[in-house]
């Protein structure tokens, strides 16, 4: 029998001894991904164990490694692609498949709103963290949950969930367990109706007793079933305590409630490969070498005296201090002889190794040490060979940008959940110079309405070769043209915080159009408005909405606005085109104007223009 098809009473008892079963299977995994938190921090982890996380005393897992890393080359390997690729903010966009205009306006507020609720749990800050732990360890996770009529997330340790190996062949496990320590107060709070099972719950001591001055962990065990198909109504979700179930509903997503990152993806198995995992040869080796190297300073580089027996040198005068004076008897003065402490092909393999972990990150020596390699003397080639780190590290930023679509996904599931259990979420919806506080009832959306996608804040990068290149580009498309907008981007990379100054006229028809439809307010048409662009607009929104059988109030006010903004424009025209006598006054003006610029005539040179000599009668 599975344990999600045991009664409730027994429930506790079977997940309990699933985990600690299946602890004993993950015991390898565990122990490598110690290993590398070891290797990444140099602190030694190894006294955690797998049934607890407290950290206490000298087994806090804080202490120094005594072997710690000399050249810890995947320290900086993880903070660099950890910088690099967490400095991309995604947010949601809710794209609609041939919605209409109101259709269109709820993705917009959905959007802003998912946005803002990004803002609100502090992801942006999180996500880093959980992408660093998919670089250290096989999985970084993060949990998101609802409390009471909130969201949370949640940073999670990977070594304290577990699957069926065998079950999690190909990456698809079917129920997932997860064991932590859990303050006894925060139970008493969330399940006050099992207070008596919780007081009575026996304490984790496994790093000594408890005082009552300290805070008082209890292990609690919870545990996800996936629904076999979509009627089949046998998910399960547990959360229990060592002789006690606190809680036993039905599960009906097709999915956990957890946010899976991975630097690389393992080929069988649900887990996948860190960075560390990847660098774990190279690290050892050149911590070998270096140990050797340092032994053979420490043992070749003091100058070792040769002193002829017999001249009478005393070894106390042999210093190593500037402008000593030896004085000697005999016919040969005493010699330092300073050995080569370490051959130049030793150096030689270091470089080559520290090149190779480059090349195995595939991140560049330009991110990793700020120090431009040789022959990149040029904007262009600077950039070419940004572009190619990009190239690679694609897949991951795909994945990190899917982690947020994923957190977006569930952060709808459970405001869903929410608005059926009878409450109520409010949001905040951000604007360009600010935020709106909403509900999340009036931007609810059907999902066979949208589809989510990802999209990055910035457009530009952030070398400033690249934005000049990038820059350059706009300006001769034509998206920018005034030189403050120039200055603008290449202080700060925000393409937005530029080109929504060319949507104002739009958003602000958009604007009018949704006070009338989701308000039922009118707001007449202004005259330093696009006057064509609002009629032309509005008429558009009047069809839509006489289609979808809006209020006859609200399709009088748009055709009030259509006749305004008309005659708005009748009137500007009025204004700008002269009358009849206007006209006319002004045609006999240009032809005034026209005989005074006019130059004199000029007759030829041959001409004679003298008057006519008189003629005397005979």
């Amino acid at each position: 029998m599975y344990w999600h098809e045991v009664d409730t009473p027994q429930i506790c008892d079977h997940v309990v001894d699933l985990v600690n079963k299946l602890s004993q299977d993950h015991q390898e995994r565990i122990d490598a991904n110690l290993d590398f938190m070891r290797m990444y921090g140099n602190r030694n982890y190894s006294q955690l164990g797998t049934s607890s996380s407290l950290f206490k005393g000298s087994q806090a897992g804080l202490r120094r490694d005594p072997n710690m890393m000399r050249l810890n080359v995947a320290q900086s390997q993880v903070d660099t692609i950890t910088s690099k690729i967490g400095r991309n903010k995604p947010r949601p966009l809710y794209l609609t498949r041939q919605g209409d205009y109101m259709l269109r306006r709820k993705a917009k507020r959905l959007g802003d709103s998912m946005e803002g609720l990004f803002l609100q749990q502090k992801l942006y800050d999180l996500m880093p963290r959980v992408f660093s732990d998919a670089c250290v360890m096989d999985l970084g996770v993060l949990k998101v949950f609802r409390s009471g009529d909130s969201l949370k997330v949640e940073r999670c340790f990977t070594n304290h969930l577990f699957w069926d190996m065998d079950e999690a062949l190909y990456a698809e496990p079917r129920s997932l367990f997860q064991r932590m320590e859990t303050h006894k107060a925060a139970l008493l709070h969330q399940f006050p109706e099992k207070s008596q099972a919780i007081e009575q719950a026996t304490l984790d001591t496994n790093y000594g007793p408890e005082t009552e001055d300290e805070v008082q962990m209890v292990t609690c065990f919870e545990a996800w079933h996936l629904p076999t198909a979509e009627d089949s109504n046998d998910g399960r979700h547990v959360i229990c305590i060592d002789g006690a179930t606190l809680l036993d509903e039905e599960w009906t997503y097709d999915r956990f409630p957890f946010v899976f990152l991975r630097w690389s993806d393992a080929p069988l198995g649900f887990s996948g490969v860190s960075l560390v995992e990847q660098l774990e040869p190279v690290q050892r080796e050149i911590n070998q070498l270096l140990i050797r190297i340092q032994q053979s300073m420490a043992l070749m580089s003091s100058p070792y005296f040769f002193v002829p027996i017999g001249s009478k040198v005393s070894p106390n005068h042999l210093r190593n201090a500037p402008g000593t004076i030896l004085q000697y008897a005999g016919a040969q003065p005493p010699v330092a002889y300073v050995p080569q402490a370490m051959s130049g092909e030793v150096y030689n393999h270091l470089d080559r190794l520290l090149q190779r972990a480059y090349e195995i990150s595939g991140i560049s020596e330009l991110s990793a040490t700020g120090r431009k390699p040789s022959g990149l003397d040029s904007g262009v080639a600077l950039r070419i060979y940004t572009d190619i780190e990009s190239e690679r590290h694609q897949l991951t930023a795909q994945r990190y940008e899917q982690a947020f679509m994923d957190c977006a996904s569930w952060f709808m599931d459970w405001a869903e959940e929410i608005i059926d259990d009878g409450g109520n979420m409010v949001v905040r919806t951000m604007q360009k110079k600010g935020f709106d506080v909403t509900t999340f009832k009036d931007i609810r959306m059907a999902q066979d309405d949208y589809q989510l996608t990802a999209f990055p804040i910035s457009l530009l990068p952030s070398t400033p070769a690249g934005r000049i290149q990038t820059t350059q580009e706009l300006i001769n498309m034509g998206v920018i043209t005034e030189r403050e907008q120039i200055t603008k981007l290449l202080d700060y990379p925000d393409l937005a915080s530029v080109t929504h100054w060319h949507e104002t006229a739009e958003n602000d028809v958009e604007w009018r159009i949704s006070k009338i439809l989701d308000d039922s307010e009118y707001v007449s048409p202004d005259p330093l408005m696009n006057l064509e662009l609002a009629r032309s607009r509005m008429q558009l929104a009047y069809l839509e909405a006489l289609q979808q059988d809006v209020e006859q109030e609200k399709l009088d006010m748009m055709l009030t606005f259509i006749t305004e903004a008309q005659a708005m424009i009748e009137q500007a025209m009025q204004a700008a085109s002269p009358g009849p006598l206007a006209m006319e006054a002004a045609q006999m003006t240009g032809s005034a104007e026209a005989m005074a610029q006019e130059p004199p005539m000029e007759l030829p040179p041959e001409m004679n223009t003298a008057p006519p000599s008189e003629t005397l009668p005979s």
